[in-house]
C-alpha cells in the first residue's frame, strides 16, 4: 500500500528538516514550507493526504490555512504541530474547526505522528 502524501508547513526549520530526515527515508512522500502562503500553492499542487502545520507563523498563520485548506476539494486532513500553549483552548478551537489532530512540541514520538497520519489518510 501506498503511503500517505505529506506536506508540512512550519517556519522553524530544524523542525521541518527533522519531518523530512524522519518520513522520506521510510518512504513517504513529504514536500515542506516555511511559510502558509508557499504551503497553500504545494497543497494545491500536490493534493496531499496530510498536511502537518504550526500554528503560529510570519504572515498567514495556522487558523488561515486551515480555514483555507477546509474550502479546497479534496481537502487534506491536517495535523497540527505546535509549540502554542493555552490550557487547551486553541486545541479544542482547531479541533471544531476540522484539524484531524494536534500535537504538542517539542514532539514527544514521532512514530505516534507517523500513527496520526496513517489514520488520517485512511479515514
Amino acid at each position: 500500500m501506498a503511503k500517505p502524501t505529506i506536506v508540512a508547513i512550519d517556519d522553524e526549520i530544524e523542525f521541518i528538516d527533522m519531518l523530512q530526515n524522519y518520513f522520506a527515508p521510510r518512504g513517504y512522500d513529504i514536500e515542506v514550507a516555511v511559510r502558509g502562503a508557499k504551503g497553500i500553492e504545494i497543497v494545491k499542487e500536490k493534493k496531499p493526504d496530510v498536511v502537518l502545520m504550526d500554528l503560529k507563523m510570519p504572515g498567514i498563520d495556522g487558523d488561515e490555512v486551515l480555514r483555507l485548506l477546509k474550502s479546497m476539494e479534496p481537502s487534506p486532513k491536517v495535523i497540527f504541530v505546535t509549540a502554542y500553549d493555552d490550557g487547551g483552548k486553541t486545541k479544542a478551537r482547531l479541533l471544531r474547526m476540522g484539524a484531524y489532530a494536534y500535537f504538542d512540541k517539542p514532539i514527544a514520538s514521532l512514530k505516534e505522528l507517523e500513527e496520526a497520519i496513517n489514520k488520517a489518510a485512511k479515514g
